[in-house]
């Protein structure tokens, strides 16, 4: 070789390794499917796949966190286990930040609260990696960033709220059991196994393909025993630019608030978690809402009613019967003060008031609770049953 040639092989060398090196630091997009390795586990290039559905495939090796976007601010991941574990935990967070990576949006609403296997990836104990049952795993999650954050603190109230009073963790778990929940499956389309070592006596996993479906249609294997219900895609529609343009059908004393609000505020200002059941009977769900307008000060929500996803892709708000003025011999309101608390009970639209029959004795002690239950009658809801709740039944 020539002594020119031999001097610029130095050179050439490091333009290479600086235009390799260059090509492995290619930036990604915000949404796209991210496999980071652990190292030193893994030191393969990462497979990168642009991502914004909730129904992908994936792979993984040992060591690997595989992370993507799949709604606004919702993110799923595999996180490997730590150390020299072999195996992933499923992860639904809102968002990829510190705090946001923090909360659980399968935890918030899966049961039990810890060890929850379903969303445990590890060696099958048979060492059979074309079981089905290891291959498949189904779990509830909260869909929406703001709901889950949601969830995730009144789980947390429901369950560890030293500071609560029994009431309010009551109420946190029965508002926790209204947010809307998606189910999720999770299938192990491929996967390699190896060696048992020390701390992996089952063997080690080194390598998945994957198929998730986060807006699965089926029942998981825990609720495949109930009554089955045909869910309708209004779970998946924002209800609220409907919402804040029909306040006046939700509530006729909200028709014109245009000019009754204060300047630069919006006639909707926000809505609490929607509840969706079949509450006409016809096999589809209706979103039930109530929220907060301009006008509602300190005095809780001002409006609320029954959406309807019609054949046509639009909403429509269901007729409700005007209370009527007795019922059972009683007049409905006496006695009532606080608050209205929505259910969906049994396929049953319930309104629930706290009661203060003695309010002379005391103005901030209820006695209990009065339940009103709304039914279907093939053109509007009217009031079908009454139920006085004593303060000894706690609520139930």
């Amino acid at each position: 070789m020539q002594p020119r040639l031999l001097a610029k092989l130095p050179v050439l060398l490091l333009a290479l390794i600086s235009v390799a090196c260059s090509k492995t630091q290619t930036s990604t997009s915000p949404n796209a499917a991210r496999v980071v390795p652990a190292a030193p586990v893994v030191s393969a290039t990462p497979a990168v796949s642009v991502q914004m559905d909730p129904h992908f495939t994936g792979e993984v090796k040992l060591g690997q966190h595989f992370e993507t976007t799949f709604a606004t601010d919702m993110i799923f991941s595999l996180v490997p286990y730590a150390g020299n574990d072999s195996g992933w935990s499923i992860r639904i967070t809102p968002g990829s930040g510190s705090a946001a990576s923090a909360i659980d949006c399968i935890g918030a609403v899966e049961t039990p609260l810890h060890g929850d296997t379903k969303v445990e990836i590890e060696p099958p104990e048979n060492g059979a990696l074309q079981d089905a049952g290891w291959r498949l795993r189904e779990f509830e999650f909260v869909g929406s960033a703001p709901e889950c954050k949601l969830a995730w603190n009144l789980m947390n109230d429901a369950n560890y709220g030293n500071n609560l009073s029994a009431k309010e963790r009551e109420r946190a778990n029965t508002r926790l059991g209204q947010i809307g929940t998606r189910h999720a499956r999770f299938s192990i389309l491929d996967a390699r196994s190896g060696p048992a070592t020390a701390g992996n006596q089952h063997g080690t996993l080194e390598w998945l393909k994957f198929e998730v479906d986060l807006n699965a249609g089926g029942q998981s294997a825990e609720t495949s025993h109930l009554p089955t219900q045909k869910t309708s895609g209004i779970r998946g529609i924002d209800v609220t630019p409907f919402v804040g343009a029909h306040l006046g059908e939700l509530n006729p004393d909200l028709a014109d608030l245009e000019t009754a609000c204060g300047q630069g505020q919006k006639p909707l200002q926000s809505l609490a978690p929607i509840l969706y059941g079949d509450l006409d009977g016809d096999g589809e769900e209706e979103a039930t809402v109530e929220g907060w307008s301009c006008l509602s000060g300190n005095g809780g929500a001002d409006f609320w009613g029954v959406l309807k996803l019609m054949p046509d892709g639009k909403f429509a708000v269901l007729p409700i019967e005007a209370m009527p003025k007795t019922f059972k011999g009683q007049n409905p309101y006496e006695g009532l003060r606080g608050h209205m608390k929505l259910e969906i009970s049994e396929g049953r639209l319930v309104e629930t008031y706290p009661t203060y029959p003695n309010q002379q004795a005391c103005n901030s002690c209820s006695e209990g609770e009065r339940r009103f239950i709304f039914r279907w009658d093939g053109h509007k809801f009217v009031l079908d049953d009454m139920i006085e709740v004593p303060p000894d039944a706690g609520g139930k």
